[in-house]
């Protein structure tokens, strides 16, 4: 059997794919091949489950398209799954030579994609953590599932910078700006580590975070490991694996440190932690009265704002 996967999302949304993957792959002894996109395509490539990684790249549009296209028409499958829900995604689950299209309900479709003739899966709670989402997938091909499971790459090895280290991991990016929490905030955090642990701090995020980062250097008393847009995928892999716990926003490394069974502290505030949280590890949350709103950008979050780094490194004692 072969099975296409067509999820182009972010970090996250491909971590919480892996369960759906991995119980296909071994109930259905199926070839895995995944539509993906750049930014997820080394955890994709590398994954136990998966046989081949085909990329869209969107910033290249029209040549990629036109490759892309290509690739997912030279197989013959007998599924695609369409995990996007999207007009672009549809539109790629019709132009692979499947025998079986298969997509989420009326109701959760995106985009008017619920006009695309795919097989859908029955229509079930859309707040529903979306990991559980995806395995209703398997429930609709009768697969039957008793544990999940995510089989990272790259579990078990280190980062060369931090192999005997004790340290706690503060992730401070996060691809909508009303999800981040201020620098001010995670200095005072840092600082507070220093004092009441024997763990070192580190901080990491991408290049676009590297301002942030410095700010929160600048403003901290203690010294900081800084890893901002120094890693790459398989490095934040190992960075995170070995910490002894990982303070995020609703980003992809969140994610992460769930599927490693990292001790996790996830800050929310705009975002649903039913939906988009972690699917095990403590969550803070504080309750405001336009939240979740689930906006991109806001100009006053106090929902953010309300978090404090005491409230953080209270949690933090309790889990180390």
């Amino acid at each position: 059997m072969k099975v296409l996967i067509i999820k182009l999302g972010a970090l996250g949304d491909v971590i919480n794919t892996f369960p759906l993957v991995i119980n296909v792959k071994q109930e259905l002894h199926a070839q895995i091949h995944w539509l993906v996109a750049p930014l997820s395509f080394p955890i994709v490539n590398e994954h136990e489950s998966v046989d081949r990684a085909i990329i869209f790249d969107r910033q290249t549009l029209g040549r990629s398209l036109k490759n892309t296209i290509k690739q997912i028409r030279q197989t013959e499958y007998d599924i695609v799954f369409d995990l996007q829900r999207v007009l672009k995604s549809g539109l790629f689950a019709m132009a692979a030579r499947g025998k079986r299209r298969i997509g989420f309900d009326k109701r959760r479709c995106k985009e008017m994609s619920w006009l695309f003739p795919f097989e859908r899966i029955a229509s079930c709670d859309p707040d529903a953590h979306m990991l559980t989402q995806y395995m209703e997938f398997a429930k609709h091909l009768e697969i039957e599932h008793d544990k999940i499971a995510w089989n990272i790459p790259w579990q078990g090895e280190s980062f060369s910078n931090l192999e005997k280290d004790n340290y706690v991991v503060l992730n401070i990016g996060a691809t909508k700006p009303a999800n981040r929490w201020s620098s001010h905030c995670f200095a005072r955090l840092s600082d507070m580590i220093d004092k009441k642990t024997d763990c070192k701090v580190v901080i990491t995020g991408g290049p676009e975070d590297k301002e942030s980062a410095q700010l929160i250097k600048n403003r901290a008393c203690c010294k900081i490991i800084d890893l901002c847009g120094q890693t790459s995928l398989k490095e934040l892999v190992q960075v995170v694996d070995n910490a002894q716990c990982v303070i995020s926003c609703d980003t992809g490394p969140m994610h992460l440190a769930t599927a490693l069974q990292t001790k996790l502290i996830a800050l929310f505030g705009p975002s649903d932690p039913r939906r988009t949280g972690p699917y095990r590890g403590v969550v803070i949350q504080k309750q405001v009265f336009c939240s979740p709103c689930n906006k991109k950008k806001c100009k006053d979050p106090i929902c953010m704002d309300n978090i404090k780094p005491e409230h953080v490194m209270e949690k933090l004692l309790q889990v180390l």
